[in-house]
C-alpha cells in the first residue's frame, strides 16, 4: 500500500493529528478523485495551508463534493464558531406533554388520584360567564355628575344607562301560580271578551342543566367510561358557547385519557 496513503488512514484513529501537508499533496496528485485527504487537510491542517493549495484542494472537493453546506463548513475557518452563534432552541411544554407526564405520575387506581384527576379535569380554569358579566360591568360608564348636562358624551352615557336599566323589563316575567276563583259576574265579563280563537303559545325551549350533566360526567369518569364522559362535556361545550375554553380543557384531558386507555389494551 502507499506509504501516504497509509500514514493518511493512520490519522483517522487521532482526528486531532491531521495528515501531513507533504502526503496530501502526494495523494492529491496521484488520485486527484480521492477527495478524503483533502478534507481531512482542510478540517484539521486549515491555519497551516497555503492559499493556493487551499484553493486546489478547494477544487478537488467541489468536484466529487454535492453538499454545500459540506462545502461551506471546510471553506470557512471560523464554521465552528458560527454554527454556536445562536442558541439552542427550548421548546416549551405543550399542554399534551403536562398531561402525559401528569398520567404517568398519578394514572392510578387509588381514590385520591382519582379524586385529584377530577378536580384537574373539572376545574381547569375560571367560569368564563362570570369573567364576562365582571368585564361588562366594568365598561359601563358612570352617570353625569350634572343632570342638566346635555354634552354629546353626557347624553351617550345617560342612554346606556337608562338602557342596562330597562332591560329586566324587556325579560318576560313568569306566570303567576296563584289564580282566583272566578265569579259569576267576572265569568259573563270573559265570554264577552275573550276571542273565540287564539294563537297558541309556544312550549319554552328546554335548557340544559350544566351541573347535573357535569355530576353526570364525573360519575362516567369515576367509572372509566370516558367515552361517555367526553359525550356530555362536548354537548355542553356546543351549548354553550362563552364557557367554551373552559370547557376545551377538559376535553383535551379527556382525550389524552381515551387514547392511553386505548394503547393499554390494544398492547395486551
Amino acid at each position: 500500500m502507499n506509504e501516504a496513503l497509509t500514514r493518511v488512514l493512520a490519522t483517522l484513529t487521532d482526528p486531532s493529528a491531521g495528515p501531513a501537508i507533504d502526503d496530501v499533496e502526494t495523494l492529491t496528485r496521484e488520485y486527484p478523485f480521492f477527495v478524503l485527504p483533502a478534507v481531512l487537510a482542510l478540517r484539521h491542517r486549515s491555519q497551516e495551508i497555503s492559499e493556493p493549495l487551499r484553493q486546489k484542494l478547494m477544487n478537488i472537493i467541489a468536484l466529487n463534493s454535492p453538499d454545500p453546506q459540506a462545502m461551506f463548513m471546510l471553506a470557512d475557518v471560523a464554521y465552528e464558531d458560527w454554527a454556536q452563534f445562536y442558541p439552542a432552541a427550548s421548546t416549551g411544554v405543550t399542554t399534551n406533554d403536562a398531561i402525559t407526564k401528569f398520567l404517568e405520575t398519578y394514572g392510578h387506581t387509588d381514590p385520591r388520584e382519582e379524586a385529584l384527576l377530577e378536580r384537574l379535569i373539572f376545574n381547569p380554569a375560571p367560569d368564563y360567564s362570570t369573567l364576562l358579566a365582571r368585564e361588562q360591568e366594568q365598561d359601563m360608564p358612570e352617570a353625569p355628575a350634572d343632570p342638566a348636562d346635555n354634552s354629546q358624551d353626557a347624553l351617550i352615557n345617560s342612554f346606556i344607562l337608562k338602557h342596562k336599566d330597562n332591560e329586566s323589563d324587556l325579560l318576560p316575567t313568569a306566570p303567576s301560580t296563584h289564580e282566583e276563583e272566578p265569579g259569576p259576574q267576572t265569568e259573563a265579563t270573559e265570554a264577552a271578551t275573550t276571542p273565540v280563537a287564539t294563537a297558541p303559545t309556544p312550549a319554552p325551549a328546554p335548557m340544559h342543566d350544566t351541573s347535573l350533566s357535569e355530576s353526570l360526567a364525573k360519575i362516567y369518569i369515576r367509572q372509566k367510561r370516558y367515552d361517555k364522559a367526553f359525550e356530555i362535556i362536548h354537548t355542553l361545550s356546543l351549548n354553550n358557547p362563552k364557557k367554551s375554553a373552559y370547557f376545551a380543557d377538559q376535553l383535551r384531558f379527556l382525550r389524552k385519557l381515551i387514547l392511553n386507555r386505548d394503547s393499554a389494551n390494544n398492547s395486551k
